[in-house]
């Protein structure tokens, strides 16, 4: 199979694999693009937008108009209607939920401050499910079926992980070994990371040998960008620094996604303005938060 050679050819490609591994679902492209490309302009959006963009991402109305009830249903948009046009946006649980995640997605990296207090949870047995899902919801490291790596100080852990459920013991220092260097490039989700550079690095040569771009092609790839690089971003373990591994991918592939998103951004932002409006005419103007995203600074700023 020949090489990807256009961004028209990229697009057909990057939607060929998603639909192979059943990651080409309308409604949650529709919730990547409200997210990245809505929630800066306002939040409220065309309906006409909205299904021209799905359009040119190989989905039909039909699938559209089934994937906006769903969200609708289950609180994920509101849809207005003015005359016969409609309108949607994320509902305030859904923006407030998409504002936290942003600090994942569009960050320089994910790295913990290196004076980030860290405490080993010794288990007397493998932790239970209850037990392991308070660690996740603390993002700890699960070093093995006994030993997880908290990285907070021991008295502000939840009460169930004390003893005499489990040790705690304050650290400094860890040496995961070989199987909790596994855990580590596992919660790193080195995996998908690999993947993702594989994919879209043959995307940025295109873009660099062709800077002009159609709009709408700009917008269809930068949707697929962020509904690609979201799915793993958000499940990335946040570290300090003294436990990133040398061969640690994420350096890589943000630089990656951050350069394409860059190369995109004039071209979608252009197709934003003449094809999306709101119910008072045309988006309002980007906030300060879309300049900040991939930037060196945006983890200190949305902290």
């Amino acid at each position: 199979m020949n090489s990807p050679s256009s961004i028209k050819d990229l697009i057909e490609a990057r939607l060929e694999a998603l639909q192979a591994g059943n990651r080409l679902s309308a409604w949650s492209l529709i919730v990547s693009f409200m997210g990245d490309a809505i929630s800066p302009r306002g939040g409220l959006v065309s309906a006409g937008a909205v299904q021209a963009l799905m359009a040119r991402l190989g989905i039909g109305h039909g699938a559209v108009r089934t994937a906006v009830s769903r969200l609708s249903a289950d609180g994920w948009i509101e849809r207005q209607r003015e005359g016969r046009n409609s309108f949607y946006r994320l509902s305030p649980e859904v923006t407030e939920t998409v504002r936290a995640a942003e600090a994942r997605i569009y960050a320089w990296a994910s790295l913990l401050p290196s004076d980030t207090p860290m405490t080993l949870v010794i288990g007397a047995d493998a932790f239970d499910d209850a037990a392991h899902e308070r660690l996740m919801s603390l993002d700890a490291l699960l070093l093995d079926a006994r030993i997880a790596l908290c990285f907070t100080a021991p008295e502000d852990l939840p009460r169930a992980l004390h003893p005499p459920v489990a040790t705690l013991a304050a650290t400094s220092f860890v040496d995961p070994g070989v199987a909790g260097t596994e855990r580590i490039a596992e919660a790193r989700q080195w995996a998908d990371l690999q993947v993702f550079c594989a994919a879209y690095e043959p995307v940025l040569r295109v873009l660099d040998r062709q800077p002009e771009l159609a709009g709408e092609d700009a917008m269809a790839l930068r949707c697929l960008l962020i509904h690609e690089w979201r799915r793993i971003a958000l499940k990335i373990l946040p570290v300090p620094p003294g436990l990133l591994l040398a061969e640690d991918p994420e350096s890589r592939a943000r630089r990656l996604a951050a350069a394409i998103y860059d190369r995109l951004k004039v071209a979608s932002e252009a197709w934003l303005d003449a094809h999306a409006c709101t119910r008072a005419g045309p988006l309002p103007p980007r906030d300060q938060r879309f300049a900040e995203r991939f930037q060196q600074d945006y983890v200190t700023k949305t902290d």
